[in-house]
């Protein structure tokens, strides 16, 4: 056996060698795999890998590398084809063939060795821009490079890199490595004056330093363009001496003004520079360009070794005096505890609108460019935003610099107070501290949200500042406590607001504001809001200084207003508003001045409407006593004014003095004071009402004690009012708990609205609202009513007694009406009223959650309603139901379905036909729909519908009137029916018409279209007599307007009448007119005094109220009776004595009427104006202008007699020569000029006429020359007076009774003819020629040309004459007579 203890062998020699082969056989496998690798990426497959894994090369800043092929050898001599250079947005740079000599194997030794790099021919696309890195590199490289040759053949660069195409060249070489750096490179344009030289020496172990820098960068070249230079920019950098002491300066100029020169010195690696940046070279751009004005000196030195920057700098402008001390190590790219010192002496040139005094800023900062650690100070006793002021201002904080090129940094700010914006925002804001953090990236500022607290706020602040444009933009929220704003109170604030720079970047605030009084001074408004109010409002404070408040909304117990307003610098305030007023209703409000007594304008919708109070204007204008004020608006007596002061004394009785209240035809004055309780004083008052009202509380309850007197007095309100005599004696106490009234009221000729009433006599007498009220109403104008009221009254309930008679007929109700409290409003049992067999059943409530009406009619006569309005003339009977409800602060509903039998209306001229009425109508809140049927004589004549839907905003009656409409009116009966029920009287349309009409629109503006006709209709005017028959028409409706297209028709004689027009069913007053007739011969006047048939053009036209009739007109036959036209002026009124009838003056005033209708005509008549009437018989001719109205027209213009005769006391007298002269009188009363003749055997004698027609004046003349009255006898009866007989006699004393009475006289022998109808009646002397003793002679025109005359004598002897009218100028005569003589005679008569 082998001993345990000998030692083992040692492992055999061949097995560590073996292992040690494998080992070098792998390293020789590597070797020769990497040597094989290294030979196959010089082949043709290696060059194509390599250009697929350079494409592929992706960094994150957006650089892409394309190379289509690689030529030669990648190690040394290799050509790389197409080239191309790509950012994110495209290629920059390409180039088709770039030649490179280059030792790979130097990169093993950190070194870049290039021997040769050759670019034949480039082209810049575009300048290229890359996505930012965030890996962090050092600024400067840390390897060498070795570039012994560079050459760029030509580089084109395209328009778009600096707006024009230029062709660069570029050569050079350079040696940097440690130590030193030797650089040369030349660039130039081929094209233009662009150069770039720089020769740079710096080889410390050789004790060589030496540079040389020139650039020519001419305006709008490509070195401009890059470098972002508007004008011509050059500079120059040289120097002399060597490493241990070298001197130089650099020299540039913009647009060739000086723009920096520096003295430069470096000495033995530590280096100096002196000079000045010129500001106005840099333009007036940016903040550098803001600092540097009008210099920015800089001086600085220190070292620069291993990359690393270290020194002292000083900078020094107008604007700001700055110190760096530190250093900069630019291969690890961070700050070396560098301190920064800054004075700002003119703080504009930071921000365009700040200011400040002594303002002074430190700051140090280690670390990382990327994460620089920092900490500053910064104080100032003054800092100014435009007219915002902060007084001792310190600010500090210490903070890094954060990722993406930020830099964080917290704030701690604090100000002793604030001014420049007013006394409220300086109290808001004393004492202030902000804290936070501000973030800043590039030249934005931003905050996170700032807390700001202050002795009376306490709240955030987020700013956003813009230091390249000064701009900035600031949000701010919080709450103001218990501020006290001088003479309004005390309030706490809550806003929400924004500081922003207008467009001048003025500073400015904008935002939101709530406020709550928590005391309010101003008595005027805590008396106007009934309490503390709140407020709300969108605010804006501009760089005027102006607070401007928009979207103001203001809630108290008593009013809620909405508005806009300002307060100015100077503590004035501009509020204007529209609300409600729990007590006043709607409002507008504006003040203006002083909080704490301003101009108040005030305008009250309806302030009380138990008076009828509307649209109240209330001016409070402040004076030193007070307030001066003037009121004025509506009331339910008519429109008032006033004026006055209200007396403010200091510690005494305020008094309002009323120097002025106006109502109509009565006033008054006085002074009323408040006092506890409510008001004392009294006012006068005098004019159509004259006596007092005095006021005075009793017991702490307002009483007020009247006494007045009326006289002709009239008040012209909504409804008006008027009384011809009247009393009023009231006393009133206003007690909340019960009203106490004793009041007596005895008014007569009183008038309100339409309805008239003799006597009104009315006696209260309440107790804490207990008591009765009687009245009695009679009235005798129109309608005879007697109306009797008898009113039990308790707090809770009223039970009205009320009964009477119209038109003797008894109305009376079934029992006591009953009117009791529901809650909050009144109730209206179900009561009957009756009248004429006939009843309407009412039921309903007012003033509490509904508004509602029932009334259920059973055969009522329509007739009473003449009541109310004795102008209707409405008759017929009606039985229906109507229903209406309105619920508090809903739309009103209701139905109506109603008939009415015998319709009909009642003017002054005309009646209608009865007609048959039914409609049913549907009211909900936001539709109304109609049906109606119209019959005559159990024969349907008339149907329609109508939809107004939907039903918008305001009261119901602008709510229908503005709703869109759907309605279809079908109707064919008689015309008399609708037109009457128009009551457009001037004219009257009769016969059947037929209508068909669909409407759209809306009420006030329909849009209608249908048409309408008739044919053998009439159209009538009871005014003027007209009468046109056989009416045919066509009509068209066109929007609002009926047009009718032509319509014609007949006149008595055969006149014709044509035309066509429109009438307009739109006008406000009634409906408008628009026709125009042509008249043909046609007989368009015929009154007792005038008639007329003419041809021509005739117009109609009206707005609803009265209207103008207008012509131009030839008059074919007219005539005019003398002495009529006084008694036909008017329509005849019927004059009425009533039994029991009014003495002493309580007549009511005339009625007031419809406009007239008035005429402007022209006429002419050649001839054929017949003028009849006092005697005269006669033909004319005229031209004439007529106006005023058609019943009491006015004619202007001449008529010249044709020919005629004239009869005086039975005699005819033949015209010679006449004219009438009309000259506007009213009634028509034309002046006389006629001369008529007479011829007996022995006397020749002229009749002269003159005067007016109302009022003649006859003259006699005579051959030879006789008395009057002889020369009368020798006319009439052929012999002297001696020898008349009795009835001789007495017609010669009647015309001389005639002349002397101006037509007055007796005349029986005239009224003789005129009852017996006679043209002529006269007696004839006796004639012993032919055996006629004395005779009479009747005579008539049995024709217009042909007149017979008989003669007797009574004894036997006759006679037969004739005169025939061949022209105006010739007659034929003749005459047979008993005792057979016959003859026959020619007469000529001619004007000369």
């Amino acid at each position: 056996m082998r001993n345990a203890d000998a030692p083992t062998p040692a492992a055999p020699p061949r097995r560590r060698r073996r292992w040690q082969i494998w080992v070098l056989g792998i390293l020789a496998a590597g070797l020769m795999l990497v040597a094989g690798l290294a030979v196959w990426l010089d082949t043709s497959a290696g060059h194509r890998f390599l250009v697929a894994r350079i494409s592929g090369i992706e960094p994150q800043s957006g650089l892409r590398i394309g190379i289509e092929r690689i030529d030669g050898s990648i190690y040394g001599k290799a050509r790389l084809r197409g080239v191309r250079l790509s950012d994110p947005g495209g290629i920059f740079l390409s180039a088709p063939d770039v030649r490179l000599d280059w030792w790979p194997v130097a990169w093993l030794y950190n070194r870049l060795d290039i021997d040769m790099l050759d670019v034949p021919v480039a082209r810049l696309h575009k300048l290229p821009h890359f996505i930012p890195s965030k890996a962090k590199r050092p600024l400067l490289p840390d390897f060498d490079i070795r570039l012994m040759r560079l050459n760029v053949g030509r580089l084109f660069v395209d328009r778009a890199v600096v707006g024009r195409a230029d062709v660069m060249t570029m050569a050079g070489d350079a040696d940097v490595r440690s130590g030193r750096a030797v650089v040369d490179l030349s660039a130039r344009s081929l094209s233009g004056d662009d150069r770039l030289l720089l020769a740079l020496d710096s080889r410390p172990d050789d004790n060589r330093f030496d540079v040389d820098v020139t650039v020519n960068a001419p305006r709008g070249g490509v070195l401009a363009g890059v470098a972002g230079v508007k004008q011509d920019a050059n500079l120059r950098l040289k120097g002399d001496g060597d490493w241990k002491l070298w001197k130089g300066s650099l020299v540039a100029t913009l647009g060739g003004s000086p723009a920096a020169g520096f003295s430069l010195k470096a000495q033995e690696g530590r280096y100096s520079l002196v000079g000045a940046l010129e500001g106005r070279a840099l333009g007036a751009q940016g903040m550098l360009a803001r600092i540097a004005v009008p210099q920015l000196r800089i001086e600085g030195g220190g070292t620069f070794a291993n990359r690393r920057l270290s020194g002292r700098m000083e900078m020094h402008s107008e604007a700001l005096a700055m110190t760096f001390v530190g250093g900069l190590d630019l291969r690890a790219n961070s700050y070396d505890n560098l301190a920064v010192d800054a004075h700002v002496l003119r703080p504009e040139a930071l921000l365009k609108r700040m200011g400040g005094r002594d303002i002074l800023a430190r700051m140090r900062i280690d670390g990382p460019f990327a994460q620089a650690q920092f900490e500053y100070l910064v104080t100032a006793n003054q800092l100014r935003f435009d007219k915002t002021v902060l007084q001792g201002v310190r600010a500090r904080g210490t903070g890094h610099l954060g990722t993406q090129g930020t830099a964080l940094i917290p704030l701690d700010l604090t100000a002793q107070r604030v001014d420049g914006q007013g006394d409220v925002i300086g109290a808001i804001l004393r004492n202030f501290r902000l804290t936070g953090q501000l973030q800043k990236k590039g030249g934005i500022i931003t905050s996170s949200p700032l807390a700001l607290r202050s002795d009376k706020f306490d709240g955030k602040l987020v700013a956003l500042v813009d230091l390249k444009s000064g701009r900035y933009d600031l949000a701010l929220s919080g709450d103001i406590r218990a501020l006290l704003v001088p003479g309004l109170g005390v309030v706490d604030l809550r806003s929400a607001v924004k500081a922003v720079p207008d467009a001048r970047g003025a500073f400015g605030l904008r935002g939101t504001v709530e406020a709550t009084m928590r005391r309010l001074d101003n008595g005027f408004l805590r008396s106007l809001a009934g309490g503390l109010p709140r407020l709300r409002s969108d605010l804006a404070l501009g760089p005027d200084g102006r607070l401007r408040f928009t979207a103001l909304d203001l809630r108290a117990p008593a009013i809620t207003l909405h508005g806009s307003g300002q307060r100015l610098p100077g503590g004035e305030v501009q509020l204007s508003g529209a609300g409600t007023h729990r007590q006043y209703g709607p409002l507008r409000l504006t003040l203006a001045g002083r909080i704490d007594r301003p101009k108040i304008d005030l305008l009250l919708a309806r302030p009380m409407d138990a008076a009828g109070l509307r649209q109240v204007h209330v001016l409070l204008d402040p004076n030193p006593s007070g307030y001066l004020y003037r009121a004025e608006g509506g009331s339910t007596l008519g429109p008032f004014v006033s004026g006055g002061h209200i007396l403010l004394p200091r510690g005494g009785q305020s008094v309002i003095a009323v120097e002025r209240l106006a109502i109509d035809g009565a006033s008054a004055r006085g002074e009323l004071r408040p006092v506890t309780g409510g008001l004392s004083g009294r006012l006068d008052i005098s004019g159509d009402v004259t006596g007092f009202v005095a006021l005075a509380p009793v017991n702490g309850v307002q009483q007020i004690t009247t006494k007045l007197i009326v006289n002709n007095a009239r008040f012209d309100g909504p409804v008006a009012i008027a009384a011809r005599r009247g009393a009023l004696d009231a006393t009133l106490l206003l007690d909340p708990g019960g009203t106490t009234i004793d009041a007596k009221v005895d008014a007569r000729g009183l008038q309100i609205g339409k309805m008239r009433a003799n006597r009104l006599i009315a006696t209260s007498n309440l107790k804490d609202g207990t008591g009765k009220l009687q009245a009695n109403v009679t009235g005798q104008r129109g309608r005879l009513f007697d109306l009797r009221f008898d009113v039990d009254i308790t707090p809770d309930q009223w039970l009205v007694n009320a009964g009477g008679t119209l038109d003797r007929q008894p109305i009376r109700l079934n029992r006591a009406a009953r009117i009791s409290r529901a809650g909050a409003g009144w109730l209206l049992d179900s009561v009957t009223l009756s009248y004429r067999g006939g009843s309407v059943r009412v039921s309903g409530e007012a003033g509490g959650a509904d508004t509602r009406l029932d009334l259920a009619f059973s055969r009522m006569p329509l007739s009473l309603l003449d009541i109310s309005n004795s102008n209707l003339g409405l008759g017929g009977l009606a039985t229906g139901k109507i229903h209406y409800v309105r619920p508090r602060g809903a739309q009103p509903t209701g139905s109506a379905q109603m008939q009415v039998k015998g319709l009909t209306r009642s003017g002054v001229t005309r009646t209608s036909a009865p007609i048959d009425i039914g409609v049913n109508g549907v009211l909900t809140a936001d539709r109304l729909a109609l049906r109606a049927l119209a019959a005559s004589n159990g024969t349907i004549i008339g149907r329609g519908q109508a939809l107004l839907a939907p039903l918008g905003a305001g009261s119901i009656v602008e709510r229908l009137e503005n709703a869109p409409v759907q309605a279809q009116l079908r109707y064919s009966g008689p015309a008399e029916a609708l037109w009457r029920l128009s009551g457009v009287e001037i004219v009257d349309l009769g016969g059947a018409v037929t209508l068909s009409a669909n409407v759209r629109g809306t009420l006030a503006q329909p849009a209608i279209t249908g048409s309408v006709a008739t044919n053998n209709a009439t159209f009538v005017s009871p005014i003027t007599g007209m009468n046109v028959t056989g009416l045919r028409s066509i009509g068209q409706f066109d929007g609002s307007q009926l047009v009718l297209r032509s319509f014609e028709g007949q006149t008595r004689g055969g006149g014709k009448v044509s035309g066509s027009g429109r009438f307009d069913f739109s006008a406000v007053q009634g409906i408008g007119i628009d026709l125009t007739l042509q008249a043909t011969n046609a007989e368009m006047l015929n009154r007792d005094d005038l008639g007329a048939y003419v041809t021509g053009p005739i117009t109609i036209r009206s707005d609803g109220n009265g209207g103008v009739i207008g012509g131009n007109l030839d008059v074919a036959r007219s005539r005019f009776t003398l002495g009529r036209a006084a008694a036909v002026a008017q329509i005849p009124e019927l004059q009425v004595i009533e039994k029991n009838g009014r003495r002493g003056g309580d007549d009511f005033d005339p009625p007031v009427v419809a406009k007239p209708w008035t005429l402007d005509m022209k006429a002419r008549a050649r001839n054929r104006l017949m003028v009849d009437g006092m005697g005269l018989n006669s033909e004319w001719r005229m031209t004439m202008d007529i106006g005023g109205n058609v019943t009491a027209p006015v004619l202007t213009g001449t008529a010249e007699m044709v020919r005629g005769s004239y009869d005086f006391a039975g005699r005819r007298f033949d015209l010679t020569d006449g004219t009438l002269r009309f000259d506007g009188r009213t009634p028509v009363n034309p002046t006389l000029d006629i001369t008529a003749e007479a011829s007996v055997s022995d006397l020749s004698a002229t009749i002269r006429v003159t005067g007016t027609s109302m009022n003649p004046i006859i003259g006699f003349t005579s051959v030879p020359a006789l008395p009057e009255d002889e020369v009368l006898s020798r006319i009439l009866f052929g012999s002297s007076i001696t020898q008349l007989s009795a009835p001789e006699a007495l017609q010669l004393a009647g015309a001389v009774a005639s002349l002397q009475g101006k037509g007055g006289g007796l005349d029986p022998i005239n009224a003789v003819r005129k009852l017996a109808g006679l043209d002529r009646l006269r007696i004839l002397p006796a004639d012993t020629t032919t055996g006629q003793g004395t005779s009479v002679a009747v005579g008539k025109y049995i024709t217009r040309k042909t007149y017979v005359e008989l003669v007797s004598d009574g004894q036997g002897y006759s006679a037969t004459r004739i005169e025939y009218q061949i022209t105006r100028w010739l007659s034929l005569l003749g005459s047979i007579s008993t005792i057979g003589r016959q003859s026959a005679s020619v007469r000529v008569s001619k004007d000369y």
